[in-house]
């Protein structure tokens, strides 16, 4: 009995003595939401009120911070330029006259909620740097780029944002019921397209491997923000794995692609379309899910009201300039069967059907010339027209506008001027869209270039003062006269080129 007590004692002694095993709670996966935007030019509804408009992805912004208070909205760059309101001027705080140069999309997608965003190739269309980053100061969302500097007196520096430097990459915190952060790291690229002399770039691939490297310690997982061409996206991925998701821009229309683990996704211009990503990430196993969803954004989604109230204000100021300059914004000119294809990357290398029409519409016009071209850098829509075309339509796609003028070019200088135009400029402003051109062999009207002989050609004045890159040449062959009236039907008509293209498709 006595050797019965000492074992109990022993086995209690023990017990009280042995160290405690902690249970282990697994954390629940962290959820969280993306909604995307690219290349996002126009602040109001397009296509006779039908399709895309801020105001109404704000109220889908809304919808999904019900569902999840955690959403995270980006946008994958393009939206400070090109726009026909953004070439306007307007009186600031200084009572100086001041390009507007996307403060309209600045202030919209304030009140609209953005909160990230990387460069497009046409923020760098501003051409004052100081302009640009003092859009930036006004932007509450913030910027990141890891491949982009600005170049200021001959040394670089990052681009500034008020007081700070854009970063090469952020860190969103997402809160954890007791626990710490799930700390998403964000970095943003884009393709070095535009070279205009206040940005350096350097290598995409290793700019973003080196960003990454630097962006992995101090985060559970990253998102990239990529302005790249989709082939580029599936390079980079591929070259530099580890990313899940690239929200994407620049193409312009929805897609998606899959390299490896990474998920590539790029929603339509002019917010006609947003992608929404479901996102949810395990700290404990490191995985990653993504479930994304393209979501239409037309006239059945209500307008969130303080978003629509600033769309209002600045369509008011537009539209009033734009009347004062005698068009009709929102008069319908016509209905078309098939887009009108504007599209920067292809009105840029090839004729498209947007381009033949304003061939058309310039001979018709001025009739009687042998050869007529334009310079693509002319149209910068950047996008394609639906359904109803307004004078708004014409005006954001010629929004320089600007005069015609016939002159008289020997052959030889022709067939440079299209040798040039057609060829050598390929994917630059300065490529040709033409009428009376074969350009397969430069024939004009089935016949080849006579060098001795005089042809007459139709052409912007802009590009017969030799303002063009390439083309600089045809200055020389200019007068400076030029049609400041044109006679239509038997009626006057203003010799801008949207004048022109206004009358033809509304005859």
């Amino acid at each position: 009995m006595r050797q019965l007590f000492l074992l109990l004692f022993a086995l209690l002694i023990t017990a009280c003595t042995a160290p405690t095993v902690a249970t282990v709670v697994r954390e629940a996966p962290v959820e969280f939401i993306i909604l995307q935007l690219n290349d996002v030019y126009e602040i109001a509804p397009l296509e006779g009120g039908k399709a895309g408009g801020l105001a109404r992805v704000a109220t889908v912004r809304q919808e999904l911070l019900r569902e999840n208070p955690y959403v995270i909205t980006m946008l994958a760059g393009d939206f400070l330029s090109p726009s026909f309101l953004g070439t306007m001027k307007f009186e600031n705080e200084a009572g100086e006259r001041e390009k507007i140069a996307g403060l309209q999309m600045v202030e919209t997608l304030n009140a609209m909620g953005l909160d990230y965003a990387t460069f497009g190739n046409h923020e760098f269309d501003i051409k004052d740097r100081a302009l640009l980053e003092k859009r930036l100061a006004q932007s509450d969302f913030q910027y990141t780029v890891c491949n982009a500097t600005a170049v200021v007196d001959g040394r670089e520096r990052a681009f500034m944002q008020g007081n700070k430097p854009v970063p090469e990459y952020l860190i969103h915190e997402i809160p954890v019921a007791n626990g710490a952060p799930l700390r998403l790291g964000l970095l943003g690229v884009v393709l070095p397209f535009n070279q205009i002399n206040y940005v350096k770039y350097t290598d995409v691939t290793e700019s973003f491997r080196s960003t990454l490297k630097q962006l992995q310690p101090v985060s559970d997982l990253a998102v990239a923000i990529t302005h790249l061409n989709v082939d580029e996206d599936e390079a980079l991925a591929a070259d530099v794995p580890g990313v899940p998701l690239f929200v994407g821009g620049h193409d312009h229309s929805q897609l998606s692609r899959y390299v490896e683990r990474t998920v590539i996704a790029k929603a339509d211009a002019n917010a006609k379309t947003v992608y929404i990503h479901r996102i949810s990430h395990d700290r404990n196993s490191g995985k990653t899910s993504i479930s994304s969803t393209i979501r239409k954004i037309d006239d059945t989604i209500a307008d969130e009201p303080a978003t629509k109230a600033v769309v209002d204000k600045w369509l008011a100021r537009a539209f009033t300039v734009m009347e004062d300059m005698g068009f009709e914004p929102r008069r319908e000119v016509a209905e078309i069967d098939e887009p009108l294809v504007c599209k920067e990357s292809l009105i840029r290398t090839s004729q498209t059907n947007y381009g033949r029409l304003t061939m058309d519409a310039i001979a018709a016009a001025m009739p009687g010339a042998d050869v007529y071209f334009i310079n693509s850098g002319t149209m910068r829509l950047d996008d394609n027209i639906f359904n109803v075309v307004t004078e708004y339509d014409i005006l954001r796609t010629y929004p320089f506008g600007g005069k015609l003028v016939r002159i008289e070019l020997p052959g030889e200088v022709l067939e440079r001027a299209l040798q040039t135009g057609i060829r050598d400029n390929l994917g630059e402003g300065g490529y040709l869209q033409y009428k009376n051109v074969n350009p397969s062999d430069l024939a004009v009207n089935g016949e080849v270039i006579d060098p001795g002989k005089n042809y007459s050609v139709v052409l912007p004045e802009f590009v017969a003062k030799g303002y063009e890159a390439n083309l600089e040449f045809l200055g020389d062959h200019y007068d400076g006269t030029n049609e400041e009236m044109l006679t239509v039907d038997g009626k006057p008509l203003r010799n801008d080129i949207r004048d022109v293209v206004i009358w033809y498709m509304g005859r």
